[in-house]
């Protein structure tokens, strides 16, 4: 019998380590203005230093110093090691903070790892995914234009025109491998293809459920359960019960990787032109002044107080530092995040929807020198107030398609268009989509019909065929 033999081996990892102090930070960029207020009601429930009301007189109480010099009284110095720390001044309970403090948050910030979004849920299984540098980047790309329902929003023509070096095989092989990832169904460039590969994965590819998907698809949308039975040589009843089988199918794959959406707006910036420059301005008014209580400031100062009743002042006086911090960087990434956005869609607050501009959560990432998550969390939930109406943050980040002349047209504006379009048809003789595509090149915007496909199915408008009336 062969020994055995017990043996140890050191690995070394490097992991990041996420206090409740950086979860919390996190929360509050990410969280809405409504469910932000929530936040600041359960700390001061949670938190007897944090108050709302400004003290009666001008604090100038050096609290790190205090705090110090008592640490080294106790040598307790190892205690609030878990803590943040900071050199600032300290002036009617708001920090001075250094930029060095600043750049610190902000790397924190970029750093860690907050609630996963479906484009990180995609980029972690790519990874995996075996693919060369080249077709990576393709597929980075691909990914960071599918929606928050996991559909492709790329129109692939207009890409071909501005990347000829990559030939259209490679994009459609890309778009095969990624819509073998999860959740199943994403990467879908329309709901027939999306339902479709649902039911490749459940090995129903050649079913009745996918001829019904495949080519009647319309018909059943409009309970035309009669044609389709004519069609396919069935029952009503049998049709009835295919449909039955698809609607258990998912249309969104990716709504379960999307936030809730915020059931009452405030929004937090807003946006007008004075002297003719686009302002922007924050809304201050839903963020309670938030104080560090003079009181306990006092208790702490007081060499009579009992020595466990300082450390527990110590630990949440410095939690609540850390919260009024938190909330100070909010506000001051929203700002510069809507700065950005205004000065790149100046032509949409002149003109609405068709001066919207194509613009990428990387590119203000980039200009901004932080993460591109950053902008995402900094963008969920948030609203900015125009002279066009009032928009989520989102709104503003959108592809583009190439044209013919260098021009780069939002996909907003050429669906506006094609809405505009199609509103102004005649009900007895409605455009095809290849009419469609004709008329929106009259107005200078050329794409290809299946791409004015695509864009009218995503506004959930009917063929021609089903829009005609007599």
């Amino acid at each position: 019998m062969a020994g055995q033999y017990l043996g140890q081996t050191q690995n070394q990892r490097m992991e990041q380590s996420l206090t409740p102090q950086m979860l919390q930070s996190l929360k509050i960029l990410q969280a809405p203005i409504l469910d932000l207020q929530t936040m600041i009601r359960e700390e001061m429930d949670q938190n007897p230093t944090l108050e709302r009301e400004a003290p009666e007189t001008e604090q100038t109480t050096d609290f790190d110093a205090a705090a110090r010099e008592e640490l080294r009284e106790e040598r307790e110095i190892g205690e609030l090691t878990e803590l943040a720390e900071w050199d600032a001044a300290f002036r009617n309970n708001r920090e001075v903070r250094s930029r060095a403090d600043d750049e610190q948050h902000q790397f924190m910030m970029d750093s860690i790892e907050g609630a996963e979004s479906l484009q990180e849920h995609l980029l972690d299984q790519l990874a995996l995914a075996g693919l060369d540098a080249r077709e990576r980047g393709i597929a980075e790309v691909l990914i960071g234009s599918i929606d928050d329902d996991g559909y492709l929003q790329l129109d692939i023509d207009g890409i071909m025109g501005s990347t000829p070096e990559f030939p259209e095989e490679l994009f459609e092989r890309i778009i095969t491998v990624i819509q073998g990832f999860d959740p199943v169904g994403v990467g879908a460039r329309d709901l027939k293809e999306c339902l479709l590969l649902q039911l490749r994965h459940l090995g129903k590819e050649n079913s009745l459920e996918a001829v019904l998907v495949r080519d009647h698809l319309d018909k059943l949308g409009a309970h035309q359960y009669e044609q389709i039975a004519r069609a396919m040589h069935l029952q009503p009843e049998k049709i009835k019960e295919l449909s039955a089988a698809i609607a258990d199918l998912d249309p969104k794959p990716g709504r379960n990787f999307t936030a809730e959406k915020t059931e009452y707006v405030i929004p937090e910036i807003s946006v007008a032109k004075k002297d003719g420059v686009w302002t922007v301005t924050q809304n201050k008014t839903p963020y309670p002044r938030l104080f560090i209580s003079l009181k306990y400031l006092e208790l702490l100062k007081d060499k009579t107080t009992a020595a466990d009743t300082r450390k527990y002042i110590r630990e949440k006086i410095a939690k609540s530092k850390f919260f009024i911090r938190s909330i100070d960087q909010r506000q001051d990434t929203i700002y510069r995040l809507a700065c950005e956005i205004v000065r790149v869609q100046e032509d949409f607050l002149e003109e609405g929807v068709s001066g919207l501009k194509p613009l990428t959560m990387k590119q203000v990432a980039d200009i901004l020198e932080v993460h591109e998550t950053t902008v995402s969390r900094a963008c969920n939930g948030k609203y900015m107030a125009t002279p066009q109406g009032t928009f989520e943050f989102k709104y503003f980040f959108t592809t583009g398609v190439v044209q013919a002349d260098g021009r780069i047209i939002s996909n907003a504006a050429i669906k506006s268009t094609l809405a505009a379009i199609v509103r102004t048809e005649s009900n007895r003789r409605p455009l095809s989509d290849q009419r469609i595509a004709d008329e929106l090149s009259k107005q200078g915007i050329d794409i290809a019909r299946r791409t004015v496909a695509k864009y009218r199915e995503q506004l959930k408008i009917l063929p021609a065929r089903l829009r005609r009336q007599t």
